[in-house]
């Protein structure tokens, strides 16, 4: 239920390192389970969420709803430049489609449908890259990012030319034509049968719940309260702007607040009459492992074809993906798909057949009616933000919405950005199929 409150002073308020405290904060322990790859310490320090003042609740700056890579990037954007943060999660960090994901940086292999999210996709991929020490040196966690180039493979010349002429985003993508000797000398775990591969060396993949936590991490030691296990998430606000959110552990007052929940994010919204739609696709991963007398035939470069991908990972599996089910959302797996992701990619990659069968999984992603991400101000309440909406992309784009939304909220337009195409108020403007 949406909470109707008049104005109220919001005073900023410094960041409270989480090393310090006083009388007049709120403390509260926020627990974090971590990724089986990588040992460290398993809680947070507590979080320190200064008092209004003014009014004698809860206050920060910033208020992000949502902790999956998107609003783990933006806490980590907004506290490296200084600004306050809560960020809240319903249930735990990365837990939702950050945790299924392969964790590919397909810049330049994946065929983007908007000329800003193909030219957003190439700046977020060098952010990342860019980010990797300072993340790493907070967080204590490797990001296992690996920058090996992806492999597109082609069976005959009529598959490469429907390759070519359906492909939308081909002018900003960087490639090498490599034909049928050259795969069978640069990839020799290819199918000898593959005509020919366009090979892209920028293109990267990183351990995707890995990098999650580190952002989250990073933030936190920069000062970011990180709440866990909220549930029952209410905006508080009128048309004048948003004022807040109201959980069960009390009223908080702030001047932003960013929903970057996922599916989650279109339920959260209606509490204030706006209406962001998503559809939930299901899609399935399966996890194998070369033998150490098997590792000639393992691939050391990602596959990145038409009907699945491969992708090596840094903690010595190998990933392979994925189905895709539109209006499905739960996440068991059927035995039909991880028989189909393994079928294709062993018609790619033979030495499949060879390897062990670790584990398969499923996640759910939220696609938008015209393709593209919420991000942005929503007109209609000041304030309140929303980045959500990223479908398949939400690990590659999440450096480049992390600075869009800091940007933002220190001042800067979407048109100056050049992001207006993205604008959580565009389904107002114009006539989106549904």
């Amino acid at each position: 239920m949406f909470q109707n409150q008049g104005d109220e002073h919001m005073q900023k308020r410094g960041s409270v390192p989480p090393d310090q405290g006083s009388n007049d904060q709120f403390r509260l322990d926020a627990c974090y389970a971590l990724d089986e790859t990588y040992e460290s310490d398993t809680s947070y320090e507590t979080a320190n969420i200064p008092r209004s003042t003014a009014s004698c609740k809860l206050h920060a700056e910033t208020i992000i709803v949502g902790g999956g890579v998107i609003g783990c990037a933006i806490a980590y954007e907004l506290t490296r430049r200084g600004h306050e943060v809560l960020l809240i999660e319903q249930n735990e960090i990365a837990s939702g489609s950050s945790c299924a994901a392969a964790g590919m940086l397909a810049a330049d292999s994946e065929d983007f449908t908007h000329p800003v999210i193909a030219q957003a996709a190439l700046e977020s991929r060098a952010l990342l890259h860019s980010q990797k020490d300072q993340l790493s040196a907070l967080s204590g966690m490797e990001l296992g990012l690996r920058q090996s180039g992806f492999i597109t493979p082609f069976r005959s010349y009529s598959e490469l030319s429907r390759y070519k002429e359906n492909r939308r985003s081909s002018s900003l993508t960087e490639q090498i034509w490599w034909d049928r000797n050259t795969v069978q000398r640069e990839a020799g775990w290819l199918n000898r049968d593959t005509y020919g591969a366009y090979y892209r060396s920028l293109e990267s993949e990183i351990l995707p719940v890995s990098l999650t936590r580190a952002y989250v991490r990073s933030a936190h030691r920069m000062g970011a309260g990180i709440w866990e296990g909220v549930k029952d998430i209410q905006l508080i606000g009128n048309q004048l702007g948003v004022q807040g959110i109201a959980t069960p552990k009390g009223n908080i007052t702030c001047k932003h607040v960013i929903i970057a929940a996922g599916l989650n994010g279109e339920t959260l919204l209606q509490q204030a009459g706006i209406d962001l739609p998503t559809t939930p696709v299901k899609g399935e991963v399966a996890a194998i492992r070369f033998p150490a007398d098997q590792t000639a035939y393992k691939p050391d470069r990602t596959l990145y074809a038409e009907d699945v991908y491969i992708v090596p990972k840094a903690n010595g599996e190998v990933w392979i993906g994925a189905t895709s089910w539109p209006g499905k959302k739960d996440h068991s797996v059927s035995a039909y798909s991880v028989q189909r992701l393994l079928g294709t990619a062993s018609s790619w990659v033979p030495g499949i057949k060879e390897a062990h069968f670790l584990r398969a999984w499923a996640g759910v992603r939220p696609s938008t009616p015209d393709g593209l991400p919420y991000i942005g101000e929503c007109e209609n309440m000041p304030g309140l933000y929303t980045a959500y909406g990223h479908y398949r992309n939400g690990i590659l784009l999440s450096a480049v919405t992390g600075r869009w939304i800091a940007d933002m909220l220190e001042g800067k337009r979407a048109e100056e950005i050049g992001i207006e195409a993205l604008s959580p108020n565009r389904l107002n403007r114009k006539e989106v199929v549904r």
